[in-house]
């Protein structure tokens, strides 16, 4: 990387306004000394970002990221530092400092950028021949058939290699001039026995493009099942697959907005799903998840949901990438998807929108892992329960997070039906053995899951009393009521109002102290009365402030009752039922997804 004089990158900043820099890429607005916008970082409604033109320095109070305009420009636009440093040099008009280069390094690059124009010569060349000639018709077919638009493969650049084994090393040899030492080096072409040939033929092409936008190697796929199905090209000095992923710039802009990353197996799947509007997916290159990649992610993203192949290939993945995510901090989901279908598949067959609603329940990927091994070893058996308990605490113990490890342990005692102090004691052991730092506690009583549920329960009955009060202070039938004909009240005292109202309302009857009283229990006085005569405002709109977010809770609750019943019926090896139930999961989450909305 070049390095710039302190008094230079000084100069620019003196002759650079970070409003204008920042006010370029989001709306700015002026509160006492400071200008504040929603961050470009992360999704926000209510606005936490700020600009100090005066220290020249932005700071996000709610994703923490901060820093001056060389940051601020890498950032948005995906930028080393130095390019950072040239670009906003450029625009303040500011000669860059002659930097001193060696020979080697001038050798290196410009060699380097040989290489570069291989490749986008390259790029160039796979696509016409798929789309501007007969060589490229079998290609063509084949993207057709896995119900590509012209525009998705204009989009992706796609293309194809011809059947034959010298006709790209002819015409760039004789016509496009490039050497034979770039176009070996580049893997467009191999040389062996004195002789060479072109590496990719007749094979569809998928060009992988680094950070910046540049083609640095590509993916060549049969059309049959031929083997090997994928040929990549390899590692040069311009590509390194442990730390690219394919799609990943096209990916960038919705990964940025979201947070979040859809990895995938195959370069089809990452496509697939862009061309269904799911744009912040991405596939890997032929390896398991690096942790380079996983650095490389959590640049723009806290979270990673997987899509594979749910098979033991599958699991032995999500078990590698789990322990490399948690040296990262990023979060990990796993998405599988009804019927064993990838990705490709169920997006052509159910549309964008039913893959989206898939990723919201994708479940946690330890959660996944421990399921898979339940399934995988008889628990029931002591090498079973030893096999199960070996694994999680190898991923556990790697992940480093002793209150994670803690609360699993505890999952593992319930679910193996063994007593939790076996089990803490096992994985003390264990975690003293290969990373001291976790700290594995005593035997204590988990009670995070009934304070939960209790709070949502009062949630949900201050809720029901609200609605209840409202109806009898006001008289009116708020909008929304009809939702509540089919809510199974959790206060049983608003369950019997809401039938005496019911019943009131189809009289034509108002709704009245006086006329509920001989319908009611005499009990219900008791509880009555506090709803009447306590002070505090009434809703405006019952369905913003009561009833909506009744339904909402109701619904979340029910989900993860069918998401659980989901989970064991995968347990129990009863897919088609699982399958049925993970159904009424992505309608239950669709019901909430549009009373969200409105």
């Amino acid at each position: 990387m070049a390095r710039f004089p302190g008094d230079f990158l000084q100069k620019v900043r003196d002759n650079t306004n970070i409003l204008d820099v920042v006010g370029s890429y989001v709306s700015l607005k002026k509160k006492g000394k400071r200008y504040w916008a929603c961050c470009p970082f992360h999704q926000e409604k209510t606005p936490s970002f700020s600009v100090s033109p005066e220290d020249g320095l932005y700071y996000c109070f709610g994703c923490h990221a901060g820093g001056d305009i060389f940051s601020f420009v890498e950032k948005m636009e995906n930028l080393s530092f130095t390019e950072a440093v040239e670009r906003l040099a450029e625009a303040a008009h500011l000669e860059l400092p002659q930097a001193e280069v060696s020979p080697e390094e001038k050798r290196r690059k410009q060699f380097n950028d040989e290489l570069y124009h291989a490749m986008e010569l390259a790029v160039v060349y796979f696509h016409n021949c798929l789309r501007r000639t007969n060589m490229g018709k079998p290609g063509l077919a084949y993207f057709k058939r896995r119900h590509l638009t012209d525009e998705t493969i204009d989009r992706f650049k796609l293309g194809f290699a011809p059947d034959s084994w010298h006709k790209l090393y002819g015409d760039f040899r004789t016509i496009k001039h490039i050497s034979d030492t770039v176009l070996v080096t580049s893997g467009l072409v191999g040389h062996k026995n004195g002789r060479y040939y072109d590496t990719f033929r007749n094979r569809c092409m998928f060009p992988i493009l680094n950070l910046k936008g540049k083609p640095v190697a590509f993916g060549g796929r049969v059309m049959d099942d031929s083997k090997p199905k994928y040929l990549n090209s390899p590692e040069t000095p311009i590509f390194n697959k442990r730390q690219l992923l394919f799609a990943l710039y096209q990916a960038l802009p919705e990964i940025r907005r979201t947070r979040q990353v859809i990895m995938v197996e195959g370069y089809m799947d990452a496509i697939s799903l862009h061309a269904h509007g799911v744009t912040n997916a991405v596939a890997s290159l032929g390896t398991a998840f690096t942790i380079e990649q996983a650095r490389l992610l959590k640049r723009y993203a806290d979270e990673v949901v997987f899509s594979y192949d749910m098979d033991a290939a599958g699991q032995n993945a999500t078990r590698r990438a789990l322990e490399i995510a948690g040296t990262t901090g990023l979060k990990m989901r796993v998405l599988h998807l009804s019927e064993g279908k990838d990705p490709d598949e169920f997006v052509n067959k159910y549309g964008g929108e039913a893959y989206k609603e898939a990723v919201a329940q994708a479940i946690p990927a330890l959660d996944y892992l421990f399921n898979s091994l339940l399934e995988t070893h008889d628990r029931t058996s002591l090498e079973g329960q030893h096999l199960i308990l070996n694994d999680m605490f190898t991923v556990l113990s790697a992940r480093g997070d002793s209150f994670e490890f803690n609360t699993y342990i505890q999952k593992m005692a319930r679910a193996l039906k063994v007593d939790e102090g076996l089990v803490r004691n096992e994985a003390r052991l264990f975690a003293r053995k290969n990373n001291p730092r976790v700290y594995i506690s005593q035997r204590v009583q988990n009670i995070t899951e009934s304070v939960e549920e209790d709070k949502e329960k009062e949630k949900i009955e201050a809720l029901e009393k609200a609605i209840i009060r409202y109806c009898f202070i006001t008289g009116r039938r708020p909008d929304g009521w009809e939702y509540l004909s089919t809510h199974t009240f959790s206060n049983a005292f608003c369950g019997r109002m809401y039938g005496i109202l019911a019943t009131l309302y189809a009289a034509g009857q108002p709704w009245t102290k006086e006329n509920a009283q001989g319908l009611m229990e005499h009990e219900d006085m008791e509880y009555l009365a506090p709803l009447l005569v306590k002070e505090g405002r009434i809703a405006i709109s019952p369905w913003e402030e009561y009833i909506r977010p009744l339904v909402i809770l109701t619904l979340q609750k029910e989900y993860r009752v069918h998401t659980e019943k989901a989970a064991e019926m995968l347990r129990q090896g009863k897919k088609q039922e699982a399958a049925e139930e993970q159904l009424l999961c992505l309608k239950i989450n669709r019901q909430i997804r549009n009373l969200r909305k409105g």
